[in-house]
């Protein structure tokens, strides 16, 4: 069963000996362009399979393609319209490669990078690539802080970490992302963000910072900062829609408790990051009826991960084989490390509407839309929802935002909820 999950490298040790199959070659992420359908993994290993032949080269030998190719495919600068103090984080932006995916990390004053765990995974060493185009290794420090962030000790230096400036009550609504940019091979700003929800005092390490600012797979790992420059947080995961943000506050909290003595759980915590993403990824090609083997690593290894975006996909999966004891099963405990986050919300909605559990999925829908009350989607199932439980109220202000977010759905909405009221 490892082998079906691990389909490039199935023993991680052989993965920091040699990097294999799925070696950096950047003629595959220099013509390669986005989908942003697709997890920063899939796009990596679509971009694999599309190769003809595979050479399996140690990490020496990569490195030495990667930098004699620098010349001949360098990056390829993106126009940057955003304020100046914004644009200069491009400067501060790498790529990072691992035997899974191609991500982003950030450098933080003292020459430390920034990257999320479910990055790093279990990885010993990953590659980098800087705005210049140098390509590095870099390892991953451990530390038992349970956020989505790693520190990455680039090879050969002793960074120190000099500490981050941080406002009081410092909670920006417009937000940039500043990450790798798979198709353009360098660093890019993405268009701001005109609404940011930060988590509350009292709320877990793990709730997020979310956003609409724009975000596309690869640019997990990369800095979210505000007009002035403030590095705001780290990004986690972005679908071109909505942006999930690991707050910057707690990159502290990760430094000081950064010790070998962490090397074990830190290095269990990626490997059940890796399983539960490899089998994430085979989940994706099957629309019903999964084999219990696969349903078996989905419920043990990504409920040990702790990871909240890996608890959502995985409570999609069992909501789109319509298994929604599970699916509910893992997106309760994903709201409950972070109640406000729409991404979880609405896949909660979603699976309680299939199963057709409307009175659950009331108060579910009411705590979206109050975050985000633009989403068609959420719009026509709270039409369907107070149409079906009579509540006429909640109709009526559904309606109403449809009215100023879309107009052309208000016609069938109105029709549909005068029946049902009529009954």
């Amino acid at each position: 069963m490892k082998a079906r999950y691990h389909t490039f490298l199935p023993d991680p040790a052989a993965r920091s000996r040699s990097v294999g199959a799925a070696d950096w070659r950047l003629a595959c992420i220099a013509l390669h362009t986005h989908d942003t359908a697709m997890s920063d993994r899939k796009t990596f290993r679509s971009c694999l399979l599309s190769s003809q032949a595979v050479t399996v080269l140690g990490l020496a030998a990569v490195l030495a393609v990667l930098m004699m190719s620098v010349n001949v495919m360098p990056a390829l600068a993106a126009p940057c319209e955003a304020p100046a103090p914004v644009c200069a984080w491009t400067e501060r932006i790498v790529g990072i490669k691992t035997p899974n995916m191609i991500a982003s990390g950030t450098i933080l004053p003292g020459g430390h990078i920034v990257t999320n765990h479910h990055v790093a995974e279990d990885h010993s060493q990953v590659i980098t690539r800087d705005a210049t185009g140098r390509v590095g290794r870099a390892r991953p420090q451990p530390h038992d802080v349970a956020v989505d962030l790693a520190l990455l000790r680039p090879e050969g230096a002793m960074p120190e970490f000099q500490g981050l400036t941080r406002k009081t009550d410092f909670m920006p609504q417009q937000l940039f992302v500043v990450a790798f940019d798979q198709g353009r091979n360098g660093p890019r700003v993405y268009r701001p963000g005109v609404w940011a929800r930060y988590p509350s005092d009292n709320a877990s390490m793990r709730a997020r910072i979310h956003t609409n600012a724009r975000a596309l797979p690869g640019n997990s790992g990369g800095a979210v900062v505000d007009a002035e420059g403030n590095l705001v947080g780290i990004l986690a995961s972005g679908d071109g829609k909505i942006s999930e943000i690991i707050p910057a506050a707690h990159i502290a909290a990760v430094v000081a408790r950064t010790s070998e003595t962490h090397k074990s759980s830190f290095s269990q915590t990626g490997r059940a990051i890796r399983e539960c993403a490899d089998a994430l990824y085979d989940a994706g090609s099957i629309s019903r009826d999964p084999p219990a083997d696969l349903v078996s690593v989905i419920e043990s290894r990504c409920m040990a991960t702790g990871n909240k975006q890996l608890l959502d996909q995985a409570g999609q999966s069992f909501g789109r084989w319509w298994m929604f004891d599970r699916s509910r099963l893992f997106l309760q405990r994903s709201l409950a490390l972070d109640p406000d986050s729409p991404n979880s919300l609405m896949s909660m909605a979603v699976t309680l509407h299939l199963d057709r559990d409307l009175a659950a999925g009331l108060p579910i829908l009411k705590r979206y839309l109050a975050i985000d009350p633009a989403n068609a989607q959420a719009l026509r199932m709270a039409v369907q929802v107070a149409g079906g439980l009579g509540e006429r109220e909640f109709g009526m202000q559904a309606l109403e935002l449809m009215r100023r977010h879309n107009p052309a759905a208000v016609p069938l909405a109105e029709s549909f909820l005068e029946q049902a009221f009529a009954e």
